[in-house]
């Protein structure tokens, strides 16, 4: 997906962010929490967010809006009576962009030339994770409905996905999930083959 010259991957951070705090419950139970902190960081620096320095007053933050972005994936096998999993998906991206700070800018900082911000000048990280992230997630929806993200399809597994490719078959968070997912599913076949008699 092209952010139009924005230089952080704001998509691959939004799935990033949602695998990090909400894909293993507990999972940072007992990781201290400079410790976790740091992996937070650390992530959104790998999607290009200027983020080494940041505080670690933000985690909490970031963790809340990991939650927040989740509903956006989960939202994608909902439906609730008439409303289809694409409009409880609409509403879930509207929320989103109603508490996100909006303030669309070119800077120049840090020598990476003229390119596209969200998020005001003044903007904290956190306030530029959630206007990114935000607006990476409407676009996705916008374009491609509900058929490029949402949680994994491999039994038991709690990560989300975006598909940008060019085909949109991804339905697994990864191929070590995909493949997991082949072989139990070609086991089961074997099974039934085995148990009805056939050569």
């Amino acid at each position: 997906m092209d952010f139009i010259g924005y230089k952080s991957d704001a998509l691959g951070a939004a799935v990033a962010l949602v695998n990090a705090v909400t894909a293993e419950p507990d999972g940072d139970a007992d990781t201290p929490p400079e410790q976790s902190g740091r992996r937070l960081r650390d992530l959104l620096v790998e999607h290009r967010y200027l983020a080494a320095r940041a505080p670690a007053s933000a985690e909490p933050a970031l963790r809340a809006w990991a939650r927040r972005l989740r509903t956006v994936f989960d939202a994608t096998s909902s439906s609730e009576g008439a409303c289809s999993a694409l409009d409880v998906t609409a509403v879930a991206v509207n929320a989103l962009l109603a508490d996100v700070q909006i303030g669309p800018h070119l800077s120049d900082h840090d020598g990476q030339g003229w390119h596209f911000h969200y998020a005001p000048p003044e903007a904290s990280l956190v306030e530029r994770v959630r206007s990114t992230t935000a607006f990476a997630v409407a676009m996705l929806v916008s374009e491609y409905g509900v058929d490029r993200h949402g949680v994994c399809a491999a039994e038991g597994c709690r990560r989300v996905y975006a598909d940008t490719s060019r085909n949109a078959a991804r339905r697994y968070c990864s191929p070590a999930c995909a493949n997991r997912a082949a072989v139990a599913a070609h086991r089961a076949r074997a099974k039934l083959k085995a148990g009805a008699g056939e050569p």
